[in-house]
């Protein structure tokens, strides 16, 4: 392990970890980077703060390949755009912490772009493990290629998850990384920016295992934060792809990421008055969305019953 070594070659392939209090399952992740069938690469690891001796697990792991950076804890996009600013490879790849690479991911993705070059970033389909490692049933398909703004920009209907994407190093220079002001959503942010510049193509191999456990559930994440990400990001695509598309078709897109997010905040106890809030915006966004949606409706009458069964017992407490 170091943190400089500049007498070695240019490697094709710089993959970045951000990390933070992962130890067990970021050295699950470095194992998985270094099984790669592809061996042309730098890891570049940023510790964005962690206090469970992360960096004596990952001296571990002895090899000149590897570049450990720890930082007072900034987040993680600052933690990417960290190892964004040292890269060296021609192509740049990622990982999240406690996600895995399949053997063949690079060699895969490497062989892709050497030979489409007119394609500046791909992505994959990846599986779904629980904290154990074993399947769980839901796979992320990767079937959409070309000029897929209008398909990414708004995380349904295609969701490019991190670690199955590789890019050009020339497409990073042109978007300027991850928007450091974002805790969620900064991903798609940056598929985003990257899907107005060039040609992005799937390639419909499982080429990762990303995990589901506690900590990164939706019952784990702060539901304030989940409604200021999504106004946050609203406002920056309001602000800078208009042009991208008829006003018609962009309410209607950030009606459906409305929607899909109260969905999410209705389907959890405590968190309607949050939903119904961004419920409402996905209205005023798109009216002529279809409320018939049983799960919605669902949610609705659940939270009404609620609402009617509290104002009865305040009435009886009164009189």
């Amino acid at each position: 392990m170091t943190q400089s070594n500049l007498n070695i070659p240019k490697p094709r392939v710089s993959i970045i970890i951000a990390t933070y209090n992962r130890k067990t399952f970021l050295q699950q992740a470095i194992a998985s980077v270094f099984k790669q069938t592809y061996q042309d690469f730098e890891l570049i690891i940023v510790d964005d703060g962690s206090t469970d001796d992360t960096a004596s697990m990952v001296a571990e792991f002895n090899d000149p390949r590897l570049h450990y950076i720890y930082q007072g804890n900034h987040g993680r996009s600052y933690a990417r755009n960290i190892a964004l600013n040292l890269v060296k490879g021609e192509y740049i790849a990622f990982l999240d912490s406690d996600d895995l690479y399949l053997p063949h991911k690079l060699q895969l993705q490497v062989a892709y772009l050497d030979k489409h070059l007119k394609t500046g970033m791909i992505y994959t389909s990846a599986q779904c493990i629980d904290e154990h490692n074993h399947l769980l049933s839901h796979i992320y398909q990767a079937t959409t290629s070309g000029h897929i703004y209008k398909k990414i920009a708004f995380f349904v209907p295609v969701t490019i998850t991190l670690p199955t994407v590789m890019l050009r190093k020339e497409i990073l220079l042109k978007v300027n990384g991850f928007d450091e002001k974002m805790v969620r959503f900064e991903d798609t942010d940056f598929w985003r920016r990257i899907s107005k510049i060039t040609r992005i193509d799937a390639i419909d191999n499982l080429t990762c295992q990303l995990r589901t456990h506690s900590d990164n559930h939706l019952l784990s994440q702060n539901p304030q934060q989940i409604v200021h990400s999504v106004h946050y990001y609203t406002r920056k695509i309001l602000k800078e792809d208009k042009k991208y598309l008829s006003t018609f078709e962009l309410y209607r897109r950030l009606g459906g990421l409305y929607h899909y997010y109260a969905s999410a905040l209705l389907s959890v106890p405590g968190w309607e008055p949050l939903g119904y809030k961004l419920l409402k915006r996905a209205y005023f966004y798109w009216p002529l969305y279809k409320i018939s949606k049983r799960k919605i409706a669902s949610y609705c009458w659940q939270y009404l019953k609620k609402r009617i069964i509290r104002f009865g017992l305040r009435h009886s407490k009164v009189s």
